[in-house]
């Protein structure tokens, strides 16, 4: 999500649904099991409220080892990002711009930039609540010394983000990035399954943060390996609401038009706009898609136009 962001206070664990108490595995340490009923169990209980677990360096082995046990129970996750603006702009019109052209403005700002926030969500299934969210905190961007739009900072900041907590107590993407792949979250084979908004810039940033390298030149293969990291069951929820008649605009107006409430945080943080994005999700899904179901919508990237089954031949083409 583009250039805002705003650090979370920190708040108390979260308490962890009852699908814990029923698996395989254990709650992790600090998180209560709640009684039966919660997270889609059959009953009209009200759900606690979801407390968002802010990740620091500090921290952030033990909430990876969360991630790690609460995975499998809870694999639909909701993911957002946060970054410093964009630097490089069209020289024409956006209406004009072809997907590849958007790649290419992408690839430019994304390989010249910081990502600052990571915030993702966890819930059972497509009609589950929310059952965890975390906000990951990282160290690299420097405004002092790096590259930025300066009103998108001034922006950030103006919402209460502390670039200075961030570099003294953030985690390195170089840190980051082993987590991930150990985590269950990549490389799934299927089992995860994603839910965005506008997010060919989170899935950039996180491709770039993944490989330790600059993205790929051609959006074909950049598309492909969207699909080799997070795999087929990627929902741009941007892309999907351009069938659904009366949604139009960003994350708030949408939320609003469906009379859908912020469950926790503030807009522009990354693990507050992931758990937005997934009521959402579920909201859209409940009004617009409950009979045709969402799986003709999978693996599109609003404003990148080519699934990612079309990328994944395209780059095996290129690469004879």
């Amino acid at each position: 999500m583009p250039s805002e962001f705003v650090a979370a206070r920190k708040k108390p664990p979260p308490v962890m649904p009852v699908e814990f108490a029923a698996g395989r595995k254990k709650p992790p340490p600090g998180i209560a099991v709640l009684p039966s009923g919660f997270a889609g169990a059959g009953r009209k209980k009200q759900p606690a409220p979801v407390e968002i677990r802010q990740v620091w360096a500090h921290n952030v082995e033990e909430e990876f080892r969360i991630i790690r046990n609460a995975i499998d129970h809870f694999p639909y996750v909701a993911m957002d990002t946060e970054f410093p603006g964009v630097i490089h702009r069209p020289s024409k019109h956006p209406a004009l711009l072809t997907a590849n052209d958007r790649y290419e403005l992408l690839r430019r700002n994304v390989d010249a930039l910081h990502l600052i926030q990571v915030g993702i969500t966890l819930a059972a299934s497509p009609t589950a609540p929310p059952a965890l969210a975390f906000e990951i905190n990282l160290c690299d961007f420097d405004q002092r010394v790096h590259r930025h739009a300066p009103e998108s900072v001034q922006l950030l900041e103006s919402h209460g983000l502390d670039l200075a907590a961030h570099r003294k107590h953030g985690v390195r993407a170089s840190a980051l990035a082993p987590l991930l792949m150990s985590s269950g979250l990549v490389c799934s084979h299927g089992a995860v399954k994603w839910v965005t908004f506008h997010s060919a810039y989170d899935f950039a940033y996180l491709i770039k943060l993944l490989m330790g390298r600059k993205l790929p030149r051609s959006m074909a293969e950049f598309l492909n390996l969207v699909r080799v990291f997070f795999g087929d069951d990627v929902y741009d929820v941007k892309h999907m609401m351009q069938h659904c008649g009366d949604l139009y605009g960003g994350l708030e107006r949408v939320a609003a038009t469906l009379q859908v409430k912020r469950a926790a945080g503030r807009c522009h943080q990354a693990a507050s706009d992931s758990l937005l994005t997934w009521d959402v999700f579920r909201r859209m899904r409940e009004l617009y898609f409950l009979k045709e179901g969402v799986q003709s919508y999978q693996g599109v990237l609003f404003g990148l136009e080519l699934d990612l089954h079309s990328a994944k031949n395209t780059a095996s083409l290129a690469a004879r």
